[in-house]
């Protein structure tokens, strides 16, 4: 995801060069559309405005796939370090508690859990009840028993547990949510089956779409739901 990102921002970024380059020698040749000499660039006052106007885009752009850059890098590091200091701690290590902390209050802060080298975030702009909002579901860690059902539920279907997160909105109620959740390393061509508890039994939800790094889940209620790679995805979709 990082490296898509920073390609982008490239190749933002030198399209906003040329712009700037073209814009320069057209103020330096004029305005004037008649009888070009020599190769020279002519530009109306209309494409000149348009032109500051695309470059002021572009560098809106790169600021924030700059932003989402940092963001990400940030939470794959404090995900690794969450790692470490589990791993010491587990082996007695005595300063993997605060750094551990450090990583939770990092995820919570950014609306994201982990777990493992996964990482699950939810970004706001919920569709809820058919139409667009600026409702964010805000995430929190599963507890250790529904961690252990949900593994059982992975291997059960022949698939393997990418993370689980507990859903909630605070203030915003609904009958029906399309939620775009960003889900590291999901690529083109995965099938990611995702599962509430309801009734203490484990219910496969309808996936709109699953794209690289992200899998769009229809909801009707909050809840616990776990995303699971699976070798087929199931029927329950759309």
């Amino acid at each position: 995801m990082k490296k898509i990102l920073a390609l982008m921002v490239v190749g933002v970024m030198m399209f906003s060069s040329t712009l700037c380059v073209c814009a320069e020698n057209a103020a330096s040749t004029g305005t004037s559309t008649d009888n070009n000499v020599g190769g020279s660039i002519s530009i109306s006052k209309e494409e000149w405005e348009k032109m500051q106007k695309n470059q002021e885009e572009n560098n809106k752009t790169i600021a924030e796939l700059t932003k989402q850059i940092q963001s990400l890098t940030n939470a794959v590091r404090a995900g690794q370090n969450n790692n470490n200091n589990n791993n010491k701690s587990s082996s007695g290590g005595g300063s993997g508690k605060s750094s551990g902390s450090s990583a939770n209050e990092f995820y919570k802060r950014n609306n994201i859990v982990g777990y493992g080298s996964n990482i699950v975030g939810q970004g706001g702009h919920v569709e809820i009840n058919g139409g667009k909002s600026n409702v964010t579901f805000v995430l929190t860690p599963a507890t250790n028993g529904q961690l252990t059902s949900a593994t059982s539920l992975a291997a059960n279907v022949g698939g393997s547990l990418l993370n689980v997160v507990t859903t909630s909105s605070p203030g915003a109620s609904f009958t029906s949510a399309k939620v775009n959740f960003y889900v590291s390393g999901v690529v083109v061509g995965d099938n990611i089956a995702v599962y509430q508890i309801q009734n203490n039994q484990w219910v496969q939800l309808p996936t709109a779409e699953i794209r690289k790094d992200h899998v769009v889940v229809n909801m009707t209620k909050h809840g616990t739901i776990a995303f699971v790679r699976v070798p087929v995805l199931a029927s329950v979709t759309g």
